[in-house]
This record gives structure tokens, C-alpha cells and sequence, in this order.
């Protein structure tokens, strides 16, 4: 499954929403019996340090828990594993327009179970097609979809 940016309304942060969001994202992929989940995640607090820390580095400190993302830590907090920095990913001044590559891999996955083709649907599995990038994330979106192939 490939998740793309979710926001909860300012007025009911801090209330569970995005976690009860994410873990029906979770539960549909147990159901369907998928391998995982591929995700971007904008670093929205990235701005407070850009002038000193390189991206990578930051993305290095919030994985190992050295740094604090109002967005990726939560993400990584429910499993996520961050895998690298994608420029020109959000338009967002906080997050300097980055995201990172994120990945959760389903704990129960069973690849003997795989879901069969069904006459005139697509069968699920991690077979995703990146279309209508700009052409600054042709390179981006071509090393994400290698990071899908090699999964």
C-alpha cells in the first residue's frame, strides 16, 4: 500500500485521531493480507535546525531518537522505519519542503496467502506505478520506486 501525507484538523490534535487513522491503515493491510506500507513523511520541524544540520543528519537523529519530529517521530513511534530524505516532497516552508521515505512492514504478512487476481480487478500486491511527478522528482520518485522493487 502506498499512504500519502494525512493531516488531522488543528482543533482535534492531541486527541488520538492520527494514531486511530494509522491503525486503520494498519488493519486494512493485515486484512488484505499486504506486505506493507510505503509512505512519505513531511520532517515539519526541520526548519528549527536546517542552518546547522544537514537533512540527512536530522532524518539520522530523529530515527535514533537524538532529535524530536512533530510528524516523523510519531510515525517512526508506530513502526515506521525511515529510509531517506525526498527533496521538493511537500510544498510546506516548516519542512523545507522535505519528506522521507518511510516504510512499515506488516508483522503478520503471509506471502502463502497472497490475495489472487479476480476477473476484471487488479490484484494487490506492492506493484505501484509513480506518474505525474514534476520533472524535479523524476530522479526522486525513480529511487523510491527501486526501494519498492527491492522490497
Amino acid at each position: 500500500m502506498y499512504g500519502v501525507e494525512s493531516c488531522v484538523d488543528p482543533a482535534y490534535r492531541g486527541q488520538g485521531v492520527g494514531s486511530k487513522l494509522m491503525d486503520a491503515r494498519f488493519d486494512v493491510l493485515r486484512r488484505l493480507n499486504l506486505r506493507g506500507m510505503i509512505a512519505g513523511s513531511a520532517i515539519i520541524d526541520y526548519y528549527k535546525v536546517a542552518d546547522s544540520v544537514p537533512v540527512e543528519q536530522y532524518v539520522a537523529d530523529v530515527a535514533t531518537g537524538r532529535r524530536f519530529d512533530t510528524n516523523l517521530s510519531k510515525q517512526l513511534h508506530k513502526g515506521f522505519k525511515a529510509h531517506y530524505p525526498i527533496p521538493n516532497y511537500i510544498n510546506d516552508e516548516e519542512a523545507l519542503e522535505y519528506g522521507v521515505l518511510i516504510v512499515w512492514e506488516n508483522p503478520d504478512y503471509r506471502p502463502e496467502a497472497r490475495i489472487q487476481r479476480r476477473a476484471g480487478r487488479r490484484h494487490l500486491d506492492c506493484n505501484y506505478r509513480l506518474e505525474n511527478k514534476t520533472a524535479s522528482q523524476d530522479v526522486d520518485a525513480g529511487r523510491m520506486h527501486e526501494q519498492v522493487r527491492k522490497w
